[in-house]
């Protein structure tokens, strides 16, 4: 995936894009109606949504404990794909290799994860999704007649898209020149329209730009819903980007408030890698803990479904749609405008020491202990049978069982009664209720907001936007809530359990109010 060479390494060895003769469609002109319709795009909720993997893995551990987590996860995903690319820290060769050692390790603990849950697919199965990508740099090594059995096999993919309801999510763990190149043979095949209807139900999730192939695909391919902060191939952008909220705290020292005891080689020796074969071969970081995991976490059917939108937030973290410099159109990415009602890809929450802090990175580090226990009781799962084991909470909410996302109305000044009741513990542990309004999930793009409404006495300060719920007593299986002005909000429903570790599950309850 990514790490931060010295700079002599880098400056003066970007390629220059060559033109590639290729169908594409021209940018919307109507910039504002163009965010507000990505914005406003809903995907329907998936059981096992499909997923396409592709990942520079080999050119430093992260990719390979990447994978890992993944690989405890695939019970609830369709992959469709395990290819290894190249990127801007891995140039001329890819690693189907170390994929297939991962596999390997997979397969030793298969027969035990089917325990928990018979979801869970043979090794032989993924073994047949491995493939290599284009084993040179960026859009350089693209064109036509260079394809390779990683680009066919994402076209494939790709041409199995056309239903909205089940759109393809595509991984960049690494370099996008595979992708690109998909795409390229993709409108050879193709009618302008055909591909048309094809890329606009792809969700490609970038861990920032690690080859020159992603600003390339998102100036041609305009349908594609991309999240990505983009950046130059060299590293100095890192920093800044979501991502780096699953454990960058201490190497990009950006996350003030954050709790790095779960992410730390201590935690992860004693929770991770002393637990059977996926364990051993979970290496010590180099950099960062897992770089490339927030491509997949949004996709864990934990009721939080933040895949639906990128601008709800959840495990993999919280994008608005902006038009960053030097893009040629609105995407999902970071950044934005703190005045009240503004669009703003950061969250306001409590840091370790009780104070509040406000960041990106905080949409991923918010969650960041239930998404390491999580991955700890999976672990176990590799090697426990069910009844020595953690399992998650099973909730309901006003008698839905499930994980889809309850949609409620009311009108202004009405009181509404949510009621959990029925929620269960698979192991019969004692469960904890925590419902919580989660305001910067409706603010992915500018909303109307009067002035007189956010400002200080004197007119001088803007303040928050005022709330459209209000909360009522907390703690029970019961809550009720009062609508107090028209607009939208999110309510989070955290159920956490008492075993060991402790998980938590969610649902997502969103109320408009009229």
């Amino acid at each position: 995936m990514l790490r931060f060479t010295p700079n002599k390494i880098m400056r003066g060895l970007l390629l220059a894009t060559p033109l590639v003769m290729v169908s594409y469609f021209p940018v919307t002109v109507n910039a504002e109606t163009t965010m507000q319709d990505i914005a406003g795009k809903v995907i329907p909720f998936q059981e096992k949504p499909r997923v396409f993997v592709l990942t520079d893995i080999g050119n430093e551990p992260d990719d390979q404990m990447s994978l890992t987590r993944f690989l405890l996860y695939t019970n609830e995903m369709n992959v469709e794909g395990l290819v290894a690319t190249t990127s801007t820290w891995q140039r001329e060769k890819v690693h189907t290799d170390m994929i297939d050692l991962v596999l390997g390790h997979y397969a030793e603990v298969q027969p035990n994860l089917v325990k928990h849950d018979p979801a869970y697919p043979p090794a032989s199965a993924l073994n047949t999704l491995v493939a290599p990508g284009l084993a040179s740099y960026g859009m350089n090594a693209t064109g036509k007649g260079k394809g390779t059995a990683g680009s066919d096999l994402l076209i494939k993919s790709i041409e199995k898209s056309s239903d909205p309801a089940h759109p393809l999510f595509i991984n960049l763990w690494g370099g996008a020149n595979t992708l690109a190149q998909a795409l390229i043979d993709l409108s050879e095949k193709h009618t302008p329209e055909q591909v048309q209807a094809l890329t606009k139900n792809l969700v490609v999730y970038s861990i920032s730009d690690q080859d020159d192939a992603g600003a390339w695909i998102r100036e041609h391919y305009p349908d594609i819903t991309y999240i990505v902060d983009p950046s130059s191939q060299n590293g100095e952008d890192y920093a800044r980007a979501t991502w780096t909220g699953i454990s960058g705290d201490k190497y990009y020292r950006n996350a003030p408030g954050a709790d790095f005891t779960t992410v730390s080689q201590h935690w992860l020796d004693e929770n991770i890698r002393s637990k059977g074969p996926l364990g051993k071969g979970y290496l010590q970081y180099a950099f960062i803990m897992e770089g490339d995991t927030p491509a997949f976490l949004g996709l864990i059917r934990n009721g939080l479904n933040s895949e639906m939108n990128p601008g709800w937030g959840g495990w993999g973290g919280r994008y608005i749609v902006r038009q960053p410099q030097r893009e040629t159109r609105p995407i999902w990415s970071s950044g934005g405008d703190f005045f009240p009602g503004n669009p703003n890809a950061a969250d306001t929450v409590t840091g370790t020491d009780g104070k509040l802090y406000t960041s990106n990175q905080a949409t991923i580090w918010r969650w960041r202990e239930a998404f390491q226990h999580d991955f700890a009781a999976r672990m176990d799962w590799s090697i426990k049978d069910y009844a020595a084991a953690n399992h998650n909470p099973q909730l309901v909410v006003n008698n839905t069982p499930g994980k889809a996302v309850v949609y409620l109305n009311a009108g202004v000044g009405d009181s509404l009664k949510i009621d959990a009741t029925g929620s269960k513990d698979p192991d019969g542990n004692k469960l904890t209720y925590n419902w919580f309004l989660y305001p910067e999930a409706n603010s992915a793009v500018s909303h109307q907001v009067d002035v007189k409404d956010v400002m200080g006495k004197r007119g001088e300060e803007p303040l928050s936007k005022p709330p459209v719920l209000s909360l009522g007593q907390n703690g029970k299986q019961t809550v009720e809530f009062r609508a107090l002005k028209p607009g939208t909000e999110h309510i989070i429903l955290a159920v956490t359990d008492d075993g060991s570790p402790s998980l938590t599950s969610y649902r997502r309850i969103i109320v408009t109010v009229k």
